[in-house]
């Protein structure tokens, strides 16, 4: 059996109009898909097609070529919340091994993959997912497959892969950060159970039985309004009395003593859903006017449990709703003793000197470097990574600088001055490494040190690392280049004027300050933990925009070498043991082939952190990435040459950093 026919008359219009918040404008596809149309809700689930949109080239006839900043793209979604499936036509082995060829199989729920049609495939998958079709994204080559989704789903927003380049500055996007990935465990957590369910023998309620369900009701609501605000804005389909109230007029009413307020965390043998349930009694006249429940526990029968356990006060239900109150549940049990599976479990007295081995909890804060690591590791894993914001500017994190603020705090003044960078964000001034430490061990790369420049605020003394430490942004003859590439996402002639008229160029972080700040550093972490610190390469390559580049990281390694030395929690992974010639590299002293991420992995898990475990990539499957990320892209180019030849329409290509 073959793919999907790409032969079909279809036509693919890339949007040239964009509104300058880089939204599509209206109308951009005159077809009856409406592509190009703003995005009209919030997006909590995007579905992919594979061929020729994931991916470029069909997976049935030979091998398909995944831009990187594809994978990113993805993983960037997770970390915002935004949970990612699979509907495609294709084997579904075949797939799965592509997937997890490229590590990107963990990065999607709910996967449908055979040759069925896809309309009833990606309404089964809201459905399993628990999602209203308003919330849900499909992106697929084909018209006709986005037609018939939309005829299954109604409301479900569709659109062709010419969106992708655009996703991530899409408003209906912008998500919240979940870099825990919080809501990818909660959905897999859903996904292992449907599994279960349908092999399940017996009733709903026999499974349910066998599920242990446990509830916590907790009523000291004030400290956490602020999550239980996000979850009164984002329940509709368990929302029973349709209250929504803004954050100021919450905030009043979780206070007032006249309200008394409630939420609920659930567990189950599968795994934590967190807080998911929130109420509210009117005391005044015994009233319940919030009720409302996160669809991760729809059908677990939470809110008939917890109807029944506040007395059943009188409801007044408004709208919808996709449970009722009135079946009896016996299978759930009262637990008071639940953990909050969003807040890390703090030290005990011993400062978790004594933790169990596989009980560490590892926090790894890097650039691109340890996030291609991580995915060669398994464990507690916590990650704060270089990342894109809105504009598509992309942001680096970690530099001890920026570490060193965030354990200061930022003031108004400084924060009105983030918010009006595109390469910044708050996120970068409240890192987890200083800001309420949590974690056992530390693997920290000190790259964005060895590499940006820095520059003052004039006015406020932030300091904010930008671009490389010998480049100096504030000469308007360095902006040509930079408007060019950048401009799109905010660093445009403007922007640069007001950079340069607000900040003073620093150079890079001289080396005594780089001492101090490892010192420092050391000093910073939790009693008892460790940190690893990952250095840089010191191959000369030929790269004239940055000569000598590895003089300049011998100098930085061996500051580090000698204050590691000094420091009893602190030790190396030094990439200098298995980076060791130009082979090693792609494009720059900082970015490594694969096999060499493979091998830092391995020096972290053999630096200490117990508890994690390296996931070893065959060598035919290493091989194999290499020869396609060629043969493929020249077949893919090869292919929509002829069909322009024989005057069939083809999908112009993007261009993606």
């Amino acid at each position: 059996m073959t793919g999907e026919s790409r032969e079909q008359a279809t036509t693919f219009v890339v949007p040239s109009d964009e509104g300058a918040d880089g939204r599509l404008s209206p109308g951009s596809d005159p077809g009856e898909d409406g592509y190009g149309a703003p995005l009209s809700a919030p997006v909590k689930l995007v579905v992919w097609d594979l061929d020729e949109t994931l991916w470029a080239g069909t997976l049935s006839e030979g091998p398909v070529a995944l831009d990187p900043s594809t994978g990113d793209l993805v993983r960037t979604l997770n970390d915002r919340g935004i949970v990612n499936s699979i509907c495609s036509k294709n084997d579904p082995e075949d797939a799965r091994a592509e997937l997890r060829r490229l590590g990107l199989w963990e990065e999607f729920v709910f996967a449908r993959i055979d040759w069925s049609p896809k309309g009833a495939r990606v309404a089964q998958i809201i459905d399993d997912a628990q999602l209203r079709p308003e919330n849900v994204l499909f992106i697929d080559d084909s018209p006709t497959n986005r037609g018939e989704v939309r005829h299954f789903s109604e409301g479900i927003q569709t659109a062709g892969p010419e969106i992708i380049d655009h996703l991530l500055s899409l408003p209906e996007l912008a998500g919240k950060d979940d870099r825990g990935r919080t809501r990818v465990r909660q959905y897999q957590v859903l996904e292992r159970k449907l599994v279960d369910r349908q092999a399940a023998s017996g009733s709903n309620e026999e499974f349910l039985r066998s599920c242990d369900i446990r509830v916590a009701v907790v009523e000291d609501t004030v400290a956490e309004s602020e999550r239980l605000h996000e979850l009164l804005i984002r329940t509709h389909q368990l929302n029973f009395t349709k209250r929504w109230l803004d954050e100021d007029e919450f905030r009043a009413m979780v206070a007032d003593p006249t309200y008394r307020t409630g939420y609920v965390m659930v567990r189950d043998r599968y795994g934590d859903y967190g807080i998911c349930g929130f109420f509210s009694v009117d005391q005044r006249d015994g009233t319940l006017t919030d009720f409302l429940f996160s669809c991760r526990v729809l059908h677990m029968g939470v809110e008939q449990w917890l109807y029944d356990r506040l007395g059943r006060p009188p409801l007044s239900i408004v709208g919808e709703v996709a449970s009722g109150l009135d079946h009896p549940v016996d299978w759930i049990t009262e637990d008071d003793e639940l953990p909050d599976p969003a807040r890390p479990a703090r030290p005990g007295p011993a400062g978790r000197v004594g933790a169990a081995p596989d009980d560490q909890r590892i926090l790894m804060v890097g650039g691109c470097d340890l996030n291609t690591t991580a995915q060669f590791l398994g464990g507690r894993i916590r990650t704060e990574f270089a990342h894109t914001g809105p504009t598509g500017s992309f942001i680096h994190v970690g530099h001890t600088e920026t570490l060193r603020q965030s354990a200061a705090g930022l003031t108004d003044g400084q924060r009105a001055v983030v918010d009006r960078i595109p390469f910044l964000d708050q996120s970068v001034y409240r890192s987890s490494v200083v800001v309420s430490p949590d974690y056992d061990v530390l693997v920290y790369s000190v790259l964005t040190d060895y590499t940006q420049g820095l520059y003052r605020h004039r006015d406020t003394n932030l300091i904010v690392p930008w671009l490389q430490f010998d480049f100096d942004i504030t000469d308007p003859d360095r902006w040509g280049p930079v408007e060019t590439r950048l401009g799109r996402e905010g660093i445009n002639r403007e922007f640069l004027r007001w950079f340069t008229d607000e900040f003073e160029f620093r150079g890079g972080i001289p080396p005594d300050r780089f001492e101090e700040n490892i010192r420092w550093l050391a000093t910073q972490v939790p009693e008892g933990s460790r940190i690893v610190f990952v250095n840089g390469a010191e191959v000369a390559l030929s790269n004239p925009s940055e000569p000598d580049r590895h003089l300049h990281h011998m100098t930085m390694n061996a500051i580090l070498d000698r204050v590691v030395d000094e420091l009893p929690n602190a030790s190396v992974c030094d990439v200098r043991t298995f980076v060791t010639s130009p082979d090693d590299f792609t494009d720059s002293i900082r970015h490594y082939r694969r096999h060499s991420y493979l091998r830092m992995a391995e020096e972290i898990r053999g630096a200490g952190p117990a508890g994690l475990e390296v996931v070893h990539e065959r060598w035919a499957s290493r091989a194999f990435s290499e020869c396609y990320k060629f043969a493929g892209r020249r077949r893919v180019q090869i292919r929509r040459l002829s069909k322009r030849l024989r005057g069939q329409p083809v999908g112009l290509p993007t261009v993606r950093r």
